[in-house]
């Protein structure tokens, strides 16, 4: 029987052009190589090489079977890294996400619903997700709006809402709720990797100046600490213990309070429905 290190042996052959440079380059001895090229022969029944006494190459077969062995070492190598992109999908649950919040609230269902899996999770932009649930990079995504689609589904899960976290000297620290606008403006500490949120700041505070954080503790350091507003949410105050030298107040705008969905293929749907009945 062919063997597929014997066309890995004769493709490296063709290749490097002599035995002793193929040898060298696939770590065996010259005779090693020879041996193989020899019972490969035997296996296919036919002559592959043209020998003189110093000097050995291909002939007309053994070209033609140089390149039936690149196509089939090429489909060997594709055949493995889909079967190991296969297994992986079957032990892996991937969920992207466009915040961290429900991020995190659905990775904690979904660990308890699926134990046996790896958990994989990433906040990425929404066109993105989009793409990677279709292509099946993702198990779920979520987003702050639903779909009618033929290939998805969508539920909606949790609700976040955003508030500003103001320092006690702040001038607005009595009012019942303030506008993204009336904040505008100002110097603020922000959160890196806030997905969507962060446009949203672009957007509807565009004269504010943002001091984007990377590390999380550093973050809630400068909250503690600094004079600057920041921003918080109903889920974060659950989840976090919140500063004692912080004033919290609503946000009126509606861009600020967002519900989140959990999208997943329709043909998923009888191995997610455990998840979707506790979401």
């Amino acid at each position: 029987m062919i063997e597929l290190e014997q066309l890995i042996h004769l493709i490296a052959f063709d290749e490097y052009e002599t035995l002793s440079k193929a040898a060298e380059q696939l770590h065996i001895s010259q005779p090693v190589l020879t041996r193989s090229m020899q019972k490969l022969e035997e296996e296919l029944e036919v002559p592959l090489f043209y020998r003189t006494k110093n000097r050995i190459h291909f002939n007309e077969t053994g070209l033609l079977a140089v390149k039936h062995a690149k196509r089939i070492v090429s489909d060997a190598k594709d055949m493995k890294k889909q079967l190991i992109e296969f297994d992986r999908k079957l032990h892996t649950f991937s969920i992207g996400s466009c915040a961290p919040a429900p991020l995190q609230y659905l990775g904690q269902k979904v660990s308890q619903s699926y134990p046996q899996k790896t958990i994989l999770t990433e906040i990425r932009d929404m066109n993105v997700l989009i793409t990677g649930l279709k292509e099946k990079t993702y198990t779920m995504i979520i987003m702050p709006y639903s779909i009618e689609d033929e290939q998805i589904e969508s539920i909606s899960f949790m609700k976040e809402n955003l508030f500003f976290s103001l320092p006690k000297s702040h001038p607005f620290i009595h009012k019942k709720a303030i506008s993204l606008k009336e904040m505008d403006g100002e110097r603020m500490l922000l959160m890196s990797n806030i997905g969507f949120w962060h446009q949203m700041h672009k957007e509807k505070m565009p004269n504010t100046k943002f001091l984007i954080q990377n590390d999380r503790s550093v973050f809630y350091d400068l909250v503690e600490l600094s004079t600057l507003p920041s921003f918080t949410s109903d889920y974060v105050m659950k989840t976090e213990q919140m500063p004692q030298n912080r004033v919290i107040i609503p946000i009126e705008d509606e861009a600020a309070h967002a519900t989140f969905y959990c999208w997943y293929l329709k043909e998923n749907e009888v191995t997610l429905k455990s998840l979707l009945y506790q979401l």
